[in-house]
């Protein structure tokens, strides 16, 4: 397997930044449904509500780098053809949900750190670094952010969504490996 992509296939690097905001944007919707549903004192798990606000602060930035990383490698190379398999119509449809994934992976920790920051919350970054707040508090900009935040997540949890449907439906209906083009280690 190539790092970049080729005509055929995705590339390493495509595929890690791919596996690696899969991965973060799982444990971000598991992290924020715990730490929105225990109390402040409650524990889950055996960590605090604090604990998992930090957490989901911290691995919003993290997420926000790779997709920064993600978008360098996306416009430094080609991607591959459209699979044979696909039809015009889902062609169109990956197409748009792909520009809200993007764009999420933008504005998702980009609205979480305006909104902590302006908020007075703060970051503390995988509990062990402060970050300073340019911000300082700012109440109204707290108040857009937080609800920016909130909706763009279920947008983007709408987008991903359809992006499963196309993939389970192609690997279970149609049976014709979509999936494995996205796979490590594999060349298609």
């Amino acid at each position: 397997m190539s790092i970049g992509n080729t005509q055929e296939g995705y590339g390493a690097f495509t595929k890690l930044f791919h596996w690696l905001i899969v991965i973060l944007f799982a444990l971000q919707y598991v992290g924020a449904n715990i730490m929105t549903r225990i109390e402040w004192e409650e524990t889950f798990v055996g960590l605090s509500q604090a604990t998992y606000y930090n957490w989901h602060k911290s691995l919003g930035l993290v997420a926000l780098a790779i997709a920064v990383f993600r978008l360098i490698n996306r416009h430094l190379g080609r991607l591959p053809d459209w699979a044979p398999t696909l039809t015009e119509g889902e062609h169109r449809l990956i197409h748009r949900y792909e520009q809200v994934l993007y764009l999420a992976m933008f504005v998702m920790p980009v609205s979480g750190y305006l909104y902590v920051m302006s908020g007075g919350f703060g970051v503390q970054l995988f509990g062990v670094w402060k970050l300073t707040n340019p911000i300082g508090k700012w109440e109204e900009l707290a108040f857009i952010t937080k609800w920016i935040h909130i909706i763009s997540s279920y947008v983007l949890l709408a987008a991903i969504i359809a992006h499963l449907w196309v993939v389970l439906r192609h690997q279970f209906v149609e049976k014709d490996g979509l999936i494995k083009r996205m796979l490590p280690g594999r060349r298609d």
